[in-house]
Parts: C-alpha cells; structure tokens; sequence
C-alpha cells in the first residue's frame, strides 16, 4: 500500500481551515497523480494506490464535514464515493483473480482446467469493470474534478 504523501508545510498552530486545505488539496493531488498509470490498467497497484488516496481524502472529509456548507459537500462527496465505488469494483477482480490463479498453481490438471474457466470469466468481467472505471474517470476529467474540488475547498474554508 502507498504510503500518503506528506503535507508540506503544515503547521499545527495554524487555523483548522489552513490545515484542512493543506491535507485535502495534498490528498487530490495524490489521487490525481495515480491517473495515469490506473488508465493503462498494467499495474494492479497504482490502482490500489489511487483508491487507498481517494479513501483518505474521503475520510478526512467526513471527519470535519461540518466545516463545509452540505449541500455542496454532499456534491463534492458524491462524486468521491463514485470514484471509489468504480476503484473498489476493478481492484477486488483483481485480488479475486490473484487468489484463483494461487489456487490453480496447487491443483492437479483436471482441477485446473475448472479454475481456468473461472478464471476466464472474472477476467472478462474484470474487462467490464475497467470500462466503467475509465468512463467515470474520464468524466471526471471533463469536469476537472480536481480544480473544481480545490475550488470548492478554497470556497468553503
């Protein structure tokens, strides 16, 4: 798992609100930063990376929930929990098809044969998933969630 980047240049004695803003913004741009590399879908970690990031910006964010207006809130938090609904869905086809192909390394041929077709079909839904997750993130880059989440951080604190 990724370590989180550090907050550079936070300040214990500074306000809640420079603070808060130091961490989210550092926490978006480390879920940006894995964009890239999750598109290409060869690394199964950087995947795993982006979705661990999105998970603690989003658990900051609910611990000082009310330090923002709601209804904006609950916008900015939608489109997280969508981001990490799609990580979540691709990145558990890929512990699930880790772990069967672990499991047919120790069965004899005929067993394997059975596992290799389970494995074939969560490989094709693992397919589905990555299209799904490329679409939201694509989505997300036409809105420019990132500048449209600092925006809304700058706004609200």
């Amino acid at each position: 798992m990724a370590k989180p980047w550090n907050i550079v240049d936070l300040d214990p004695s500074q306000s809640l609100k420079v603070c808060l803003r130091r961490i989210t913004e550092t926490r978006i741009q480390e879920i940006v930063s894995y964009e890239h590399e999750t598109l290409k879908g060869e690394d199964i970690e950087a995947l795993h990376d982006m979705r661990v990031s999105a998970r603690r910006l989003r658990a900051v964010l609910q611990i000082f929930r009310d330090c923002f207006p709601k209804k904006r809130f609950k916008k900015q938090d939608k489109k997280l929990q969508s981001l990490v609904r799609y990580l979540g869905a691709v990145r558990e086809q890929d512990v699930f098809i880790e772990m069967l192909v672990s499991y047919r390394a120790r069965l004899g041929a005929r067993e394997g044969q059975i596992i290799e077709l389970l494995i074939a079909r969560e490989q094709a839904s693992r397919v589905t998933q990555r299209k799904q997750l490329s679409r939201e993130l694509r989505r997300l880059r036409r809105e420019d969630f990132s500048a449209s989440f600092t925006a809304f951080l700058k706004e609200s604190l």
